[in-house]
């Protein structure tokens, strides 16, 4: 993935709410969560945290090039990494294990930032919503 204005868009610090999924780590509900998007050698790197009612979710994630790489507190290691592409303007970071597929989309949506998460089980499955979040800049106007 060639670095672009594209990545510079998603740079900074971003607030929100989120729709939360039920999932098999978790129940459905709502979530407020803050990212940290900061630029890295041929591409970035993603801090989240989710908080709960009933808890708290954080990841720290990578991408290189056309890899991407997540690391989260519910303890599971990527054993490959993922994919990092573009789909117009939106960033689309997928990953596969043998717990099934997930793919999150983060894009500009004019001041805020949207992110859409969704999990196929099994990565062969059909694809379903899990978070959807929407984000205003937490660090100024840019």
């Amino acid at each position: 993935m060639e670095p672009d204005e594209r990545i510079a868009s998603l740079i900074g610090r971003w607030s929100g709410d989120e729709e939360v999924s039920a999932t098999a780590w978790t129940a459905a509900g709502v979530a407020h969560a803050e990212l940290t998007i900061t630029p890295a050698p041929g591409g970035l790197v993603l801090d989240y945290r989710e908080t709960r009612d009933d808890g708290e979710m954080t990841g720290h994630g990578v991408v290189s090039g056309d890899g991407w790489w997540w690391f989260d507190s519910y303890g599971f290691v990527p054993a490959a990494p993922g994919s990092a592409t573009w789909a117009a303007d939106s960033l689309v970071l997928e990953r596969r294990s043998d717990r099934g597929r997930n793919v999150m989309r983060l894009a500009r949506d004019g001041e805020r930032l949207t992110m859409r998460l969704a999990a196929a089980v099994p990565a062969d499955g059909e694809v379903e919503p899990l978070v959807a979040g929407n984000y205003a800049r937490a660090d100024g106007d840019r």
